[in-house]
């Protein structure tokens, strides 16, 4: 049960009257450690975060097929990683992700980032906890998406955009991605496509996953 707090209010004094009116005013303990700034005036991560907080605190991994410019299958090329997103008690956005390849060298990448409160779901900037030369904009489509670019600092030019969608699929709840490799000047205006899917790694023991696509 909410408990309260009563406080005593002075109003409506004067030195004319030599009278001192006074009035209760009954609040929750939430709102008198407000006052006293025991609590923060955050919004909540679902509010913040309408679709990120719907699978943050879990990995997700799975497999991906590789698609060239010339929108060919490179079918002998396996790749497999994962991400997680976490959201701290402030509300600091944390963004790890990690890339196999073939050789098995593993590329990983922990990003950080806050949105305010008042903000929209609008693009907001996650940043390399450790120097990089990358930056990530992230925007949320709810009810279900996620729109990723990332931007060279020095450049401000675009090297890839990506889209997470969550689906519910006869496996239970899965990301699927595609992400766009961005060219040169000149060049392919898109030089690869990466197609992800991906499932909670917990979950995945109670389900038979290949490691491509079905």
């Amino acid at each position: 049960p909410q408990s309260y707090t009563v406080q005593r209010c002075i109003i409506n004094s004067g030195t004319k009257t030599g009278h001192v009116r006074t009035q209760l005013y009954i609040m929750s303990d939430d709102e008198a450690d407000f006052q006293k700034g025991t609590i923060s005036p955050s919004s909540s991560a679902s509010t913040l975060y309408p679709v990120i907080s719907k699978i943050a605190g879990k990995e997700w991994t799975g497999s991906c097929r590789y698609i060239n410019a010339n929108l060919q299958h490179a079918t002998n090329l396996k790749l497999h990683g994962g991400v997680k997103y976490d959201i701290s008690d402030d509300n600091k956005l944390t963004l790890s992700s990690f890339l196999t390849f073939p050789n098995g060298q593993t590329r990983q990448v922990v990003m950080q980032g806050q949105r305010n409160d008042g903000e929209d779901s609008g693009a907001m900037t996650l940043n390399p906890v450790e120097n990089g030369p990358i930056v990530m904009k992230l925007s949320e489509i709810a009810p279900d998406t996620i729109l990723i670019n990332e931007v060279e600092k020095e450049s401000g030019k675009i090297i890839m955009t990506s889209s997470i969608t969550i689906l519910q699929t006869n496996r239970g709840t899965e990301l699927v991605g595609a992400s766009h490799e961005v060219g040169e000047v000149g060049k392919d205006a898109i030089e690869g496509h990466q197609l992800w899917r991906m499932m909670d790694r917990s979950a995945q023991q109670n389900v038979v996953l290949s490691r491509e696509f079905e």
